[in-house]
């Protein structure tokens, strides 16, 4: 008797939760098909490609407000990332036509820690990872200056 009542509980939960809760809704779930869409496509990235992806997260959660670029880490070949420093445009505005535009201003110490930094922030994480003996790090790139007429 008891058996039986408990089993009518049982059966009343699943009936009240619906299908899409519970042991059963999950059953459910589990045996759709995936969509046919290219955003859910499995990716696997490379190691280097995971490694640039984990430094720029980490470098662009220390950027701060006030500095007048942007430091970030590109793949330059299958064992080498490269730092690319890039000038905001409210540091470097856009010149009208025919006014030379001035290469901004601002001190090569603190351009030099915070390269200096980067570096360590690469291979630091690719020590993490056990990649350290084999990741190459490139001197900084920076985006060119205009052309300043005299």
């Amino acid at each position: 008797m008891l058996c039986r009542f408990i089993i009518a509980v049982f059966f009343i939960i699943i009936s009240l939760a619906g299908p899409q809760d519970g042991p059963v809704g999950t059953l459910l779930a589990m045996e759709q098909p995936m969509a046919d869409q290219p955003g859910l496509t499995p990716y696997t990235p490379t190691k280097i490609e995971w490694l640039a992806l984990t430094v720029n997260s980490q470098l662009q959660y220390e950027h701060h407000a006030t500095d007048p670029y942007e430091l970030f880490v590109v793949q330059a070949d299958h064992d080498t990332l490269q730092i690319f420093i890039q000038y905001l445009p409210a540091v470097y505005p856009r010149a009208r036509a025919g006014d030379p535009r001035p290469f901004p201003t601002g001190d090569p110490g603190t351009m030099k820690q915070k390269i200096k930094a980067a570096r360590e922030k690469i291979m630091a994480t690719a020590k993490r990872y056990g990649w350290d003996t084999w990741v190459k790090i490139q001197e900084p790139v920076e985006s060119s200056a205009p052309v300043q007429k005299k």
